[in-house]
């Protein structure tokens, strides 16, 4: 029996889209006698400059559209039985109606896996596509309340060969540390800030006592993001004595940058899956981060990690999103917790690692992946 013949279309680069796309890769690469696979790579010119590249990529157009020349060349070439789409929603004029007649006339099956939403997006996927992937319970509730009957949930998972665990003990300080990536200040980094200065209280206890807290908060961001990263941010943390930030490129088939500290503190307003919680706990680190959905789909409050309460919520204007801006106060008051208590965080580490050994261990999807996959 030949291999199914599956392209994958995604923005094969250094973004959320990617890491996603590269666990699949990383399924089918385990059955090469079930898949024969092809990427192809488009995505937004901002990414230009992170796509990787490799023997299975076929360069696609600086574009989500894929109604372009490259993308049905390589339809053409590598004759896809079907084709797995990521956030491939409703680009170009059509909405992906004619391009997906047009796939489907070739006998091409068709699946999305929708990350992000525009608002009233959803409902008009009904019909295009013939299955549709989640990898959170969140979104798959979205899809199926939505109508798209169609939807399949698989778990997310991690990689774990590729997130040594570390066992977490804090030492003389407790470290923590915090990923801003690109810069987006969804990622609510710059809340940090607010929430490190409540925990020197008051003015008059600035003044007649003042907290002795020792600990190190190190934050990195991606050199490429120097002009988006909130300069606010950047002076904070170069003008106090326990903070540190650095521009550091993370390899995520090398554990990250997950080495940096004792508790990983993510406190974003919202996520598409929420990778590099999943990552965190796989190295063993607690994690800190929002007390809504997709972040409290991985931890439980006191076990892996901490979850911040929600101040606000915020409906986005341009996605189906809601924003949960966190309440600085509490996540002072979590920081300051680990701080007085450190020897809460070894056993929250072997927690976190345990919770993704049994729960989200990618390399436990591989059936429902192949099934999917079947023609």
């Amino acid at each position: 029996m030949k291999p199914v013949r599956v392209g994958i279309v995604t923005a094969w680069a250094e973004c959320g889209m990617g890491h996603i796309a590269r666990n699949w890769a990383h399924s089918f690469d385990k059955h090469p006698g079930q898949i024969n696979y092809s990427i192809f790579s488009r995505g937004n010119p901002w990414l230009t400059p992170l796509r990787w590249h490799g023997e299975k990529i076929v360069e696609g157009p600086e574009s989500m559209d894929i109604d372009h020349p490259l993308f049905w060349d390589w339809v053409e070439d590598f004759k896809p039985e079907i084709l797995l789409f990521q956030d491939q929603n409703i680009y170009g004029k059509s909405g992906m109606k004619e391009e997906s007649g047009r796939l489907h006339k070739k006998g091409i099956k068709l699946i999305n896996y929708p990350d992000w939403f525009l608002t009233g997006m959803i409902e008009k996927m009904d019909g295009i596509y013939d299955l549709t992937l989640a990898h959170t319970e969140r979104n798959f509730r979205w899809l199926k309340e939505a109508g798209i009957d169609n939807t399949v949930l698989i778990r997310w998972g991690v990689i774990l060969d590729n997130f040594k665990f570390i066992p977490r003990k804090a030492g003389d300080k407790v470290r923590f540390y915090t990923n801003v990536g690109y810069g987006s200040r969804r990622k609510g980094y710059q809340f940090i800030p607010g929430a490190l200065e409540k925990m020197k209280g008051g003015f008059l206890r600035r003044v007649l006592a003042p907290r002795k807290l020792d600990f190190v908060f190190t934050a990195t961001a991606q050199e490429e993001a120097r002009e988006m990263i909130n300069p606010k941010f950047i002076k904070y943390f170069e003008k106090n004595t326990s903070c540190e930030f650095s521009f550091k490129t993370a390899d995520n088939t090398k554990g990250g940058l997950f080495n940096t500290g004792d508790v990983y503190v993510y406190p974003t307003w919202q996520e598409g899956v929420g990778l590099t919680i999943t990552e965190a706990m796989a190295s063993g680190m607690p994690v800190v981060t929002t007390d809504f959905p997709t972040m409290n789909e991985w931890l439980d409050d006191g076990v892996e990690g901490r979850l911040i309460k929600v101040k606000k919520l915020k409906k986005g204007r341009m996605t189906a999103f809601t924003k949960a801006i966190i309440d600085t106060s509490h996540l002072a008051g979590i920081l300051e917790d680990y701080i007085n208590k450190p020897s809460q965080i070894e056993e929250q580490s072997y927690n976190a690692r345990k919770k993704i050994e049994k729960d989200y261990n990618w390399d436990d999807r591989d059936d429902e992946i192949l099934a999917l996959m079947s023609k």
